[in-house]
C-alpha cells in the first residue's frame, strides 16, 4: 500500500509540474491587447520616439512598431493622447518596515515582531504596495528589514494574484555583522536581532547564509559590510564570500555602505550595487564607475524633507532643510560626472503622507534637483534600474519584456509632473490602476 501511495504521489506531481507545459504545447490562448501609444519613451536611448503600437500577448510584449493591425479579438487600449513610458522600478524598499518618529531600529523589531505579529504586519505592507502600483511603480526591489522571509512571502502572495501589488525581487533578511542595524543592546533575550537579520559568523557562515537566502526564494542578496548605528563590520573575507558565493548562483547583492572604507571593501569584492554611500571619496566613484557598480542615492526631494519634518516639535526654516540635502545632491552629480550608473530607490521607511509610490516618484524629484534631467532620473527608474536587477524584462518597451506600461499627460523628459497623476498603469498587460480610457479620458 505505501509504494501505492508513494507511486500515486509522484504522477501527481508530474502532472502537476507538466500541466503548464502541456497548455502551452496545445496552443492555450493567451491574451492580446494592442496598445496605441501617442509618444513613447525609449528607456535606452533615452528620448521620445513618438506615436508607437504596442503588440501584447500574455503578459509579455510580442511587437512594438508603427501601424500595427489588431488582431482578432484583441483589446484595444486608446493611449493616443498620452506618453507611454515602461513601468516604474524602486531599487530600495522596505515594504514591511516602517520607523516612527523617536523609534529606534530595536523599539520597531518590537513592535512588529511582538506587539502586532507577521500576519498584521504583511497585511499592513499588501496596503503599500497598492500605493507603488497606483503610482506607476510596477517592480520594487525590497531589501530586507522584513522579519524572516515576509518580503518573500508577498512577494509570493502578489505573484499568485492574492495580493495587488508591483514585481517584487525580494532578499530576505540581511546579511549583517554582530548586532545588526539595532542600537546596542546589553542583552536581547527576545532575540530581536535576529529575527530581523542574518548574522554572519565567519567566512564559511557567510557562504552558508547566501545559499540559505536563495534555498528561500530571494531575488538578491542584501548585505552590511558596516551597520551603524553598531561598530562592527563584516571582514573583508566574508564580504568577498558572500559575493563570490551569490555570484555562482547568479545572484546579484546590493551592499549597505556609507563610508568610503566600507564602499571601497564592498566594490572590490565585485558587489552589483552600492546603497547610500553617504560618504564617499572621487576614488572610489572612479573605481565604481571601472567595475560597472551602481549607486542607489536615497536622498529626498525638498518637498518630501519638509513633509518628514511636519511632525517635529519644532520644524526647521526651509533654507535650512534645503542646506541639509545640498550634500546629498553634491554626491550624486559628483557620481554622475564621475561616470557611475544611477538607479533610483527611495529608501522610505518613515511615515509620509502621501503614500510610498509618492515617496519613490519624490526621490526622482529630488534627482532632478541634485542636477539630473528629467531624462535622466526617468532612466535611473527604468532602464537603470532594470539591468541593475539583471532582469532583461524590466524598465524596457521592446518585444519579451514584460508589458509594464504608465500613461501620463505631457512629455515627462521635459519635466517630471506628469509623473503625479499616472493615467493608465499597465502590469503584466493588464491595467491595474488608473483608467484603460488613458489621457483625456
Amino acid at each position: 500500500m505505501t509504494s501505492r501511495l508513494a507511486t500515486t504521489a509522484a504522477a501527481f506531481a508530474f502532472l502537476a509540474a507538466a500541466l503548464p507545459t502541456l497548455a502551452e504545447a496545445q496552443g492555450a490562448p493567451r491574451p492580446v491587447v494592442l496598445v496605441r501609444a501617442g509618444n513613447l519613451f525609449d528607456s535606452e536611448a533615452g528620448r521620445m520616439v513618438g506615436a508607437r503600437d504596442i503588440l501584447i500577448r500574455g503578459e509579455r510584449i510580442a511587437e512594438v512598431g508603427e501601424g500595427l493591425a489588431a488582431p482578432e479579438g484583441a483589446t484595444v487600449i486608446d493611449l493616443r493622447r498620452c506618453s507611454v513610458i515602461p513601468g516604474l522600478i524602486d531599487a530600495h524598499t522596505h515594504l514591511l518596515l516602517e520607523q516612527r518618529s523617536g523609534e529606534g531600529l530595536s523599539d520597531v523589531a518590537a513592535r512588529d515582531q511582538a506587539v502586532q505579529g507577521d500576519v498584521y504586519r504583511a497585511l499592513t505592507a499588501a496596503g503599500r504596495a497598492r500605493e507603488y502600483l497606483d503610482a506607476g511603480f510596477t517592480t520594487v526591489r525590497d531589501l530586507g528589514n522584513s522579519g524572516r522571509f515576509l518580503d518573500l512571502m508577498l512577494e509570493r502572495a502578489v505573484n499568485d494574484g492574492r495580493v495587488a501589488g508591483p514585481r517584487i525581487y525580494g532578499s530576505g533578511p540581511g546579511l549583517a555583522p554582530a548586532g545588526g542595524q539595532m542600537e546596542p543592546m546589553p542583552g536581547d533575550p527576545h532575540d530581536l536581532v535576529n529575527g530581523e537579520y542574518r548574522i554572519v559568523t565567519g567566512v564559511e557562515d557567510a557562504r552558508a547564509a547566501v545559499r540559505e537566502a536563495i534555498a528561500r526564494g530571494a531575488d538578491v542578496i542584501k548585505m552590511y559590510p558596516e551597520a551603524t548605528p553598531q561598530r562592527t563590520r563584516l571582514s573583508v573575507e566574508e564580504i568577498a564570500a558572500i559575493v563570490s558565493e551569490a555570484k555562482r548562483h547568479n545572484i546579484p547583492v546590493a551592499a549597505h555602505a556609507t563610508s568610503d572604507a566600507s564602499i571601497r571593501e564592498a566594490v572590490e569584492a565585485g558587489v552589483t550595487s552600492i546603497e547610500h554611500a553617504y560618504e564617499i571619496s572621487d576614488e572610489t566613484l572612479r573605481l565604481m564607475a571601472r567595475k560597472g557598480v551602481w549607486l542607489v542615492p536615497t536622498d529626498p526631494s525638498l518637498e518630501m524633507a519638509l513633509e518628514f519634518t511636519r511632525s517635529w516639535p519644532q520644524q526647521p526654516p526651509r533654507e535650512e532643510v534645503d542646506r541639509h540635502l545640498q550634500g546629498g545632491r553634491d554626491r550624486l552629480m559628483r557620481a554622475h560626472r564621475a561616470g557611475v550608473r544611477i538607479a533610483l530607490g527611495s529608501d522610505l521607511y518613515f511615515p509620509y503622507a502621501p503614500g510610498r509610490g509618492a515617496g519613490s516618484r519624490g526621490t526622482m524629484d529630488g534627482y532632478v534637483e541634485a542636477g539630473l534631467t528629467p531624462t535622466q532620473a526617468l532612466q535611473s527608474a527604468t532602464w537603470e534600474a532594470g539591468r541593475m536587477l539583471g532582469d532583461d524584462g524590466l524598465g524596457v518597451v521592446r518585444p519579451r519584456a514584460f508589458a509594464d506600461l504608465v500613461a501620463v499627460d505631457g512629455d515627462p523628459t521635459q519635466g517630471l509632473g506628469p509623473l503625479r497623476t499616472p493615467r493608465t498603469v499597465m502590469k503584466g498587460g493588464r491595467v491595474v490602476a488608473g483608467s484603460p480610457d488613458g489621457c483625456g479620458g
